[in-house]
C-alpha cells in the first residue's frame, strides 16, 4: 500500500492552517486552482514526522516543529489506494518560499478554509487541528 503524508501546518500565533495551490494536478487530480494540504509520499524507512518536515520545506520553504500524526484515512488515488497519514505541526521560518509545484499559498483560519482541502473536508481539518492542540497541551 502506498502511504501518503498530508501535513497540517499550523501558524500557532494566528491559529491558521497553511494550504497550497498546486500547479498541474496533484495525486492524480487534474483540477487547477484547488487547495491542498502540503502532501507527499512516505519514503522507505522514513518516519511520518520526518516526511512531514521534508514536505513542508520542499513545498513552502518553511520549517515544521512538533510534528505528530493526528489522523488517518484510506483514499483512492488513480488506480491505487493510499493510506493517508495526517501529520500536524507548528510552522516556523518566516515567509514561504514556494516550491516548483506550488503556485500559491494561503494561511487561513479554520472557518476561512474552502469546503474541501485536497481529500479532507474543512471540518475534518478542524478536528485534526483540535487533536494537535490537545496533544500539545
Amino acid at each position: 500500500m502506498i502511504v501518503r503524508i498530508d501535513v497540517v501546518p499550523i501558524v500557532l500565533e494566528m491559529r491558521r492552517v497553511i494550504v497550497a495551490e498546486i500547479v498541474g494536478g496533484y495525486h492524480g487530480q487534474a483540477q487547477l486552482g484547488r487547495w491542498w494540504l502540503p502532501s507527499g509520499l512516505l519514503g522507505e524507512d522514513e518516519q511520518p514526522g520526518d516526511a512531514a518536515r521534508r514536505i513542508v520545506k520542499a513545498h513552502l520553504g518553511l520549517d515544521l516543529e512538533g510534528a505528530v500524526v493526528v489522523g488517518t484515512r484510506s483514499a483512492p488515488v488513480g488506480d491505487a489506494r493510499h493510506l493517508a497519514l495526517a501529520v500536524a505541526g507548528a510552522v516556523t521560518g518566516g515567509e514561504p518560499a514556494l516550491g516548483p509545484t506550488v503556485s500559491g499559498f494561503a494561511a487561513r483560519t479554520l472557518p476561512e478554509l474552502p469546503d474541501q482541502v485536497g481529500f479532507w473536508h474543512r471540518d475534518d481539518v478542524a478536528v485534526l487541528v483540535a487533536r494537535y492542540e490537545k496533544l500539545r497541551a
